[in-house]
């Protein structure tokens, strides 16, 4: 399974996610109902395009945004349709297939122009992890954005700050769906740093980064160093 936006959204556009479940199993399935009966139709339904469809729709918090400035993060995009907008204008390709690592979730691959989603999510009937997977794609994005296939840990902590504004959204508005889910790219992924940024323990959100991107170069093009981001590699 996979979406190129050059063919298949570009072509076909949008539709809500609500709109298609209520038009494939009629009138009677309340909007407000398809959240928490996710098998309804994910079944029946693209899960990249509804996962595309959440990110399209989401718009970020004013409240939300301030408190990941305390962590040096730089916005990257303003809402999702903006990284949905970038996404068709540079054609990238978006495919559940095998990642580089049992355990990342998604990644960006610069030298094909390709979001890679780790293959064992392209089944899921789990709306919790559909939401996840739109969560991860903006952080995919949000790499995909400068074009460069560079990477640093100012452009790390930014691009895990757009996936915990996204989640931090969904998780809210949602919270039913993702009562004790356990799914690793929840749990060890979007959630994890989202409750990080969110939980005001800034010690263990630097031990955090430190342990996974503590290697890389404090800043890159696009991504200034944060007085955040120094303290992470010892120069604050």
């Amino acid at each position: 399974m996979n979406i190129n936006f050059s063919a298949d959204v570009r072509n076909n556009g949008f539709l809500s996610f609500e709109t298609k479940a209520r038009t494939l199993y009629g009138a009677f399935v309340p909007a407000s109902k398809v959240f928490f009966n996710p098998d309804v139709y994910v079944r029946n339904l693209n899960v990249l395009q509804i996962a595309l469809d959440c990110l399209n729709h989401l718009q970020f918090s004013s409240d939300d945004i301030k408190q990941l400035a305390k962590y040096g993060v730089s916005p990257i995009f303003k809402n999702g349709s903006q990284a949905i907008k970038l996404a068709k204008k540079r054609n990238i390709s978006i495919v559940f297939d095998k990642v580089s690592k049992p355990d990342i979730h998604a990644q960006w691959v610069h030298s094909k122009n390709t979001i890679v989603i780790n293959e064992k999510y392209k089944n899921t009937r789990n709306m919790a992890e559909v939401y996840a997977i739109s969560a991860a794609l903006i952080h995919e994005l949000a790499h995909a954005k400068d074009n460069d296939g560079i990477t640093s840990v100012q452009e790390e902590i930014n691009c895990l700050g757009m996936n915990a504004l996204a989640f931090n959204i969904f998780r809210k508005k949602h919270p039913k769906i993702f009562s004790a889910n356990s799914s690793p790219i929840i749990k060890d992924g979007v959630a994890l740093y989202t409750d990080l940024f969110f939980g005001n323990n800034e010690n263990a959100l630097i031990d955090r980064i430190k342990l996974k991107y503590g290697d890389l170069p404090l800043e890159s093009p696009n991504h200034s160093a944060s007085d955040f981001a120094k303290k992470i590699i010892g120069k604050i």
